[in-house]
Parts: structure tokens; C-alpha cells; sequence
């Protein structure tokens, strides 16, 4: 008798959204130091190339490095993300967005993949699932109607 060790799926996040905006205006909103600040963080700033480095900053004690993995103007963009949780535990996924025309709005879907197995981990998902919940329903917001949606904790 043969027993196969198969290896559980990791799930990865997906959201869609409709905005009511074309792709090159969300493009610029997922890309543009100064729209993400609308809608994100409180500073960025963004090399939009290949290789590219990019910074995230949500105040002085948080913030994020990367790379910007691939894009295409105004459908794509792939970045490294790097999460630390409380303690300093370092977690590496991808986070993707593809931008797609419908009418005179966007369908924008998040993919973010590369998560693992582990208590830490679900912590993680569960964190990364809400965040982008919250901050991509505020990004419509903002391109729609210029409200940001953010909690006055957010924008500090």
C-alpha cells in the first residue's frame, strides 16, 4: 500500500471591484505617490518600473518596502509585499492588480498570494483579507466621489 502526501491548497485573496472610473485613472490611483496618499497611506513614493523600488508609509512607525515585480499601464501591476507582525515576524507574499474596462468604469481585481501554513499565517490572511477590504472600498470612494472613508486613526 502507497500512502501520497498531498499538500493542502494555501489560499490566496481575491477581490473584484467596479469603479466607476477608467483604468488609467485607478491605474494612477495604485501608482501615483500622490493619489495613493488620497486613498492608502500617508506617504509613498513609487520608482514604476520593472525592478523598480516602491515605499508605502502609513506614519512613523509603519511603513513598507518593496519592488514592483511587472506592469503593463493601465492593466497590471505586481509588487513583492513584505508584512511584519507584532514581534518583528517578517512574512514575503505578492500582491496583484488586473484592470479591466466595462463601459465607462473599471473591474479592478486583488489577488494576493503566497501565503503558508501556521498559526502566524491565518493571523496574517485574516489581517491582509479586511485590509484590503477597507482600504479598496475607500480607494472607489475616493475615484468616484473624492470622499476618503478613512477613520481620522488612519489618516495621522
Amino acid at each position: 500500500m502507497r500512502y501520497r502526501r498531498t499538500m493542502a491548497k494555501i489560499p490566496s485573496i481575491e477581490q473584484t471591484y467596479l469603479i466607476g472610473a477608467p483604468p488609467a485613472k485607478v491605474f494612477a490611483a495604485l501608482t501615483q505617490p500622490r493619489e495613493l496618499a488620497r486613498w492608502f497611506v500617508q506617504s509613498a513614493v513609487v520608482e514604476l518600473r520593472e525592478g523598480g523600488a516602491y515605499r508605502l508609509s502609513w506614519g512613523p512607525q509603519v511603513a513598507m518596502k518593496g519592488k514592483v515585480r511587472s506592469f503593463t499601464t493601465p492593466t497590471k501591476l505586481v509588487i513583492d509585499w513584505h508584512d511584519r507582525m507584532p514581534g518583528g515576524k517578517a512574512f514575503d507574499t505578492v500582491a496583484k492588480f488586473k484592470l479591466r474596462k466595462r463601459g465607462k468604469g473599471t473591474v479592478l481585481i486583488v489577488t494576493h498570494e503566497g501565503f503558508r501554513s501556521g498559526k502566524a499565517w491565518v493571523r496574517l490572511f485574516g489581517s491582509v483579507q479586511s485590509g484590503w477590504a477597507y482600504y479598496l472600498q475607500n480607494l472607489k470612494s475616493v475615484v468616484e466621489h473624492g470622499t476618503d472613508l478613512r477613520t481620522e486613526i488612519d489618516q495621522l
